[in-house]
């Protein structure tokens, strides 16, 4: 069936109590009985025509007032449709319509009640006919319940096709008994929980956790997205690198993305090397060529390190003010001066070298891809690396203010207690929240075997997992990345995320992983993901309702990163802290949102003014169907 554009006009007849509670007495018509007259392109104001026969407005003897309208039918072919203003349906509830005809003819004029759906669709109507022709006026009614999903009801007065005459109409009247509020969808209003107050800002919010979470309702749920593969992007086909490549890191520098990664170019901890890469798109790689360390004779290479660092060495750009020119760029690797893991710095991401005589740090079992990073907001270095822990690979971190002195590791955390192998961490903070840490941590499962002829066991996939303190940690059970339909992406040490993440294209960043490993072929391969597209709170087939703890905010305008399909739609109300809708911004203020926008602007038909709330807590109501919304956060 085919939809039509919504209509939403502004309400002017209905007082709230006690939250959503019609006074059961009012009559929900504006301007009933015709006696404020007409607008600009309208009969009479607050109602509106079809194309169709004549309708005028009258003052020489309506019903109760001087008022009332005449439908001048002398065309058996045309008919007219006169409706009063949309006003908010309360599905449930039981609706009476009437309005008071007369008729000198034999036509017999109808009353209709409409009820339309939140798409401006009419869903469902109900009609009753005048009995024919009186001079009197006669009162004709039609009663009828509003469905689950009428958002919004009307009276009509219809003069039908092929009935010919004069009639009048005066003194409408809309009634409401029962029912829920209006915008429920079917749903009921989550009560809110006890989760204290969160000052926002103006932070852009994901969904990876359930931190903002009050309440999920109806078909409401947090959905975990997985990266769409692309390309390959680099084959690891150069003698120094062979089918053990791994550990790669993309850094962003200014203009170009630099890929650094694990090559063995010969037997031992002497023929790991590290090698790098360089892209302006994060698409499409070049191996630099370095001219730094020999490989069979020649420097003609990308090795940037050689021996015993090189087996996990892993570089970051360091955005710290006080770092040194020559510190620009800083990596975690194999200390070259005993067991534990090395700081090195470098001031072009090619020249390298170890910065202390010994290993910074000396608690854990470093034969993994080991992570530091600068994080901007809490204004220290901070490290992630492997250790064991009740039988399996798990992570620890520590912090350092000057990436040479290191606090004691300890274990993070998790909010569930599944026993897993983590043989990597992939943690740093995400570009467009930097508040909240996303890790892509390689899982493990070393007791699975699927090519039979393999000599090492195991197979691996990759988790997302994610922080808002670098300690505790949310992670999804299901894989982000799973492995293909390759039988050769099914034996160990495949499917390892790369660390770090490019925006490749408006709207999309890209995510890379290994493939092939000890296989013939070694390769990267890239995929992309919807800007902050990796959990999603989602609602399909039926509507969802999902209410935030209290939050304080700053700006003007509330912006969303959503999708929906062709008959999807989000509307949202602001709360105050005990769940009840603030004036001006209750769901029935709220316009449809449809459509697939990375930032989209949230708006209340009302006009009210959002900054008025700034500073305040408020709770964030959300209904939903078809559609997914993947961010938020209020802006200037």
């Amino acid at each position: 069936m085919k939809r039509r554009s919504p209509v939403f006009l502004p309400l002017l007849c209905v007082h709230l109590l006690s939250g959503f509670v019609f006074a059961n007495e009012e009559n929900l018509v504006i301007n009933p009985s015709f006696e404020q007259a007409a607008a600009e392109g309208l009969p009479v104001e607050d109602w509106v025509i079809r194309d169709g026969i004549p309708v005028e407005r009258r003052d020489d003897s309506g019903r109760t007032g001087k008022s009332y309208m005449r439908f001048l039918d002398d065309d058996p072919e045309g008919g007219q449709f006169l409706e009063c203003r949309r006003v908010p349906a309360r599905a449930g509830g039981t609706y009476t319509a009437s309005a008071w005809l007369r008729s000198g003819d034999t036509c017999r004029p109808g009353v209709y009640l409409n009820f339309y759906d939140l798409n401006g669709q009419r869903i469902a109507n109900r009609y009753e006919r005048a009995t024919g022709k009186s001079k009197e006026w006669e009162q004709v009614e039609v009663v009828e319940v509003a469905p689950e999903n009428a958002w919004e009801v009307t009276l009509s007065i219809y003069a039908y096709i092929g009935d010919v005459g004069t009639f009048d109409a005066d003194d409408a009247e809309l009634r409401v008994e029962g029912g829920d509020e209006p915008g429920s969808a079917g749903l009921t209003r989550i009560e809110p929980e006890d989760k204290n107050t969160y000052e926002i800002g103006n932070r852009r919010e994901l969904f990876v956790d359930d931190f903002l979470i009050d309440g999920l309702g109806g078909a409401a749920e947090r959905r975990l997205h997985h990266p769409a593969p692309q390309e390959i992007v680099l084959k690891l086909d150069k003698p120094w690198e062979g089918e053990t490549s791994a550990y790669f890191s993309l850094v962003e520098d200014e203009d170009r993305y630099l890929l650094y990664y694990r090559g063995y170019a010969g037997t031992g901890s002497a023929g790991q090397v590290c090698c790098v890469a360089e892209s302006t798109d994060g698409i499409h790689f070049t191996r630099i060529e370095a001219g730094l360390f020999e490989f069979e004779g020649s420097k003609a290479n990308n090795i940037v390190w050689k021996g015993v660092g090189g087996h996990n060495f892993t570089p970051f750009r360091d955005p710290n003010p006080a770092a040194p020119a020559d510190e620009r760029f800083k990596a975690m690797g194999y200390s070259h001066h005993g067991k534990g893991l090395g700081v090195f710095a470098s001031p072009d991401g090619i020249h390298w070298r170890e910065l202390l005589d010994h290993p910074a740090i000396v608690d854990g079992a470093f034969d993994s891809q080991n992570v530091a990073f600068y994080d901007t907001e809490r204004q220290l270095y901070v490290d992630f690396h492997r250790k064991g822990r009740n039988g399996v690979r798990d992570i620890m971190t520590c912090t350092s203010k000057d990436f040479r002195t290191w606090t004691d590791p300890v274990f993070v955390e998790y909010t569930d207690s599944r026993l897993e192998h983590l043989y990597t961490n992939g943690i740093r903070p995400y570009p467009r929240a930097p508040h909240l840490y996303l890790g892509f941590p390689a899982r493990f499962v070393p007791t699975r075997t699927k090519m039979a002829d393999r000599k090492e066991p195991g197979v691996s996939d990759a988790l997302l997992m994610s922080s808002r303190d670098g300690l505790h940690f949310d992670r999804w059970s299901q894989a982000f990345i799973r492995p293909s339909l390759e039988p050769e992406v099914w034996t160990d040490r495949n499917n390892f995320p790369a660390w770090g993440l490019a925006e490749t294209a408006p709207g999309e960043w890209s995510i890379y992983w290994t493939e092939h490993y000890r296989h013939p072929g070694m390769r990267l391969r890239r995929g992309t993901i919807r800007t902050d597209g990796f959990v999603s709170l989602h609602s399909g087939g039926a509507p969802g309702e999902i209410l935030t703890r209290p939050m304080v905010f700053a700006g003007i305008q509330l912006q969303v990163n959503y999708a929906t399909d062709a008959t999807g739609w989000m509307r949202f109300e602001l709360c105050d802290e005990e769940g009840k809708p603030i004036e001006g911004f209750a769901f029935y203020d709220s316009t449809v949102l449809f459509g697939n926008e990375i930032e989209g602007k949230v708006a209340w038909k009302s006009d009210a003014d959002l900054a008025a709330l700034a500073g305040r807590p408020v709770r964030l109501r959300i209904r939903m169907e078809n559609a997914d919304l993947y961010s938020f956060r209020f802006t200037d």
